[in-house]
Order: C-alpha cells, then structure tokens, then sequence
C-alpha cells in the first residue's frame, strides 16, 4: 500500500510473565505451537498491503531478531518492501534507552524520513487478533482524520484499569480518551492501534522531545486527542491483549474451540518455518497407545501417552504412560514414561523425567496471584524422575530439579 508505513511496538519489558520471558521479549513468545506472537501484527500488515515496517524494539531483542530477519517470511524484503529492526542506538547526540513510546517512535524518525509517507500505522507487536488495515485507511481518509483509534467492544469481564476508554460523539468523533483509569467506564477500549497523518504525529512528537518520560497514550493522546481531528474505528471479530501469563495461557486455551481454531487457520497468519526446520519437519507419529484429546500438536511430535486440552510445539516426546493434560509445551520438550503435567507451561527443551509429578496440588495454600494455577519450568531445565513439582510453582532455565 503506497503512501502507508507501520511503526510496531514490540520490545517492551514485561515482569508477568515469569521465567518465560526471562530471556525474550513477549512478542517472541511461541504461541498456538509454531507461531510467535509477533507474528499476528507482522501478518496483518502484509495481507493488508502495508510493506514498510519498522519494528521498535529494546527489551531482550535477541529471540525477537532471530525470528523476524529482514521479513522474508512474510515477504516484506525486497523492492519497496522492508522491515527495519529499530534497537535503542547510540549516536552522535543521542545516547539513551527509549523513555516511553513516544520517544521510541521520535528517536527513529528517520525512517519515516527515509519512506516518506502520508500515514503511519503505529501498533503494539504484542496482541493477537486480525484487522484488515485497508477499511480503516478508507474511514481514516474519507474522514480526513489526523488521528483514528482502533477500538474493540470488550465485554464487561473483559474490560480492565490498564485500557485506554474512548469516548465517542456523532459520526464516531472522539470527543474524550482515558487511559489505564481506575474504574474501567462502559465504553469501548483503545487497542493502542493508532493511523496518524504523518504532518501530525511529527508535530506532537517534536512538541514532546526530550521530556523525561514520554508515553503515546498517555503524555500525548490523552490531553491532546480531543482538540484534533480524531475518530474512533471500531475493529471487528476477537481482539487478546495478554497482560500477563495466565491471559497468555488462557488466549490459547480458547484457540482449542472449534470455532477459534478454525477462525485461526483463516487468518492467514505466516512465521518463520526455518526455526529448528519447522517447515521441513515430518507429521507427528502416534503409537497404538496414544490418546490424544481436544489438543493442537505441531509437526515432528511423537505420542505414546495421553495428551488432553493442550498445546504442543514441534518436536515433543510425550512417553507411554505419561499424561500431560491443560499444558502448553514448547519445542522439542520431553515426557518420560509415566510423567505426570498439568496446568505448566514449559519453555523449550526442557525434560520431565519418568514418573515426575508436574502441577500437583500438593498444597493448600493459595496460589501466587502472578501465575494461578499455572506452573512454569524454564528453558532446558531438567526435572528429576519421581520429583514432585508443586502447583503454581517457577522453575528456572536450566535448573535441575528434585
């Protein structure tokens, strides 16, 4: 799409997620077993046309890097098309961390320079959903908006103090925004999806640097969206913001329903296939005593035991006679013969050992608020055989346990 670029938000450092992003920015978490969470806000923007992108990272960029390259899985490398990976950098006169969004998007403005566009796109590279861009370009332009905010209808459940509320006169004019306010008003929630004329976001953003702390929403929007020419598009279909690791694990939960599993496959979502050669990897085996129940399994898997309501990536060994059940593992993990899990999330190559005991409730105590019921076990970390590993409990990476 001419005249368009996108600004993604994708490296953000995030403290509830435990030992799962100890070593990785949320937007490269696995998600849905091959996919990255990255992946959804990379995939929009290509089916809608969008071909520049610019992803602001600063948190554990690493993982991030290795998964998106220079675009190729989602062809956005090549003639008029690139993705540009926008660390923190130290120049001739700039030499500090990004001090919130804004300046995060100010401190890479040469790259919208380099593009010169009409609109930006700025999104988060950290939600799962998907959003045709071009409908919202046409509403942005037929309005002659200098700012349209992507909103979502959240049911009264769903709807939370660290939203952005948006207030809505005739013709969708956005008459007040609040964000993150105490008591979440009956309203519809900004997504922190955002398409500004390039002229204005340039001005707002100048008018703010070098301000000690700087945030789009909050320092920018908020006191100053009112007096613009703004208006609210409200998105259709599913939107998940995954604040923390339980929403983390109940957002893919919910992709085991018929509905959203399908509703998946037609999103038309792409990742990177390279990684450990995914896109190579044969179809997972089952023996004859596999039991295998409401579960999404990647390729390369081999099941000997019972699998029940969970999420494998490609490579898990699931042995005879172990059950892992209401589980989310990660690549290549292992199961030995008699293993016991559930409610874990296990990072990649981690190994259970035989007759392992994994989210037992043995405790009455209540669980800490951070992670519920939820046990997480590091990247690589080796838990004993016949060990017992309580409900709620952190393993770290590489840890050898019992």
């Amino acid at each position: 799409m001419k005249k368009v670029i996108a600004l993604v938000l994708a490296g953000g450092k995030t403290g509830m997620y435990g030992v799962l992003t100890r070593n990785r920015a949320k937007g490269a978490l696995t998600f849905a077993s091959h996919y990255r969470i990255i992946d959804f806000t990379l995939s929009n923007l290509k089916n809608s046309g969008i071909e520049q992108v610019g992803l602001v990272i600063q948190y554990l960029p690493a993982s991030l890097i290795e998964h998106v390259g220079v675009g190729l899985p989602w062809d956005l490398y090549g003639s008029g098309r690139c993705l540009k990976i926008m660390p923190p950098f130290v120049g001739v006169e700039t030499t500090a961390w990004y001090k919130g969004t804004a300046d995060a998007l100010w401190q890479n403005w040469n790259f919208v320079e380099d593009c010169k566009p009409e609109h930006i796109v700025v999104l988060s590279g950290e939600h799962v959903y998907h959003l045709d861009f071009r409908p919202v370009l046409d509403f942005h332009r037929d309005t002659q908006a200098d700012v349209t905010m992507i909103t979502c209808d959240l049911p009264p459940e769903r709807r939370r103090s660290r939203f952005g509320y948006v207030f809505t006169g005739e013709n969708s004019r956005v008459e007040k925004f609040i964000e993150k306010p105490e008591v979440p008003p009956d309203t519809c929630a900004s997504t922190g999806m955002y398409v500004f004329r390039r002229e204005v976001l340039e001005e707002l953003l100048r008018e703010n640097a070098g301000v000690a702390e700087c945030n789009l929403a909050k320092h920018i929007l908020e006191p100053r969206v009112h007096t613009l020419n703004s208006y609210a598009y409200c998105m259709p279909g599913t939107w998940d913001y995954m604040e923390n690791v339980i929403d983390y694990f109940e957002t893919q939960m919910n992709m085991l329903r018929s509905d959203r599993f399908a509703e998946l496959q037609r999103w038309g979502i792409l990742t990177n296939l390279e990684f450990r050669d995914v896109g190579v990897a044969p179809a997972t085996r089952f023996t004859s005593t596999a039991n295998v129940v409401d579960s999404f399994l990647g390729p390369k898997c081999v099941i000997e035991g019972t699998v029940e309501h969970s999420i494998l990536s490609p490579g898990v060994r699931v042995g005879r006679g172990a059950v892992v059940r209401n589980c989310i593992l990660m690549h290549d993990c292992v199961v030995e013969e008699g293993a016991q899990l559930d409610y874990v999330i296990s990072d990649r190559d981690t190994t259970f050992g035989a007759n392992c005991r994994v989210g037992a409730a043995t405790s009455p105590d209540p669980y800490d608020p951070a992670r519920g019921p939820l046990t997480l076990v590091g990247k690589a970390a080796r838990i004993a055989c016949r060990a017992t590993v309580p409900q709620g409990f952190e393993v770290n990476h590489r840890e050898q346990y019992g």
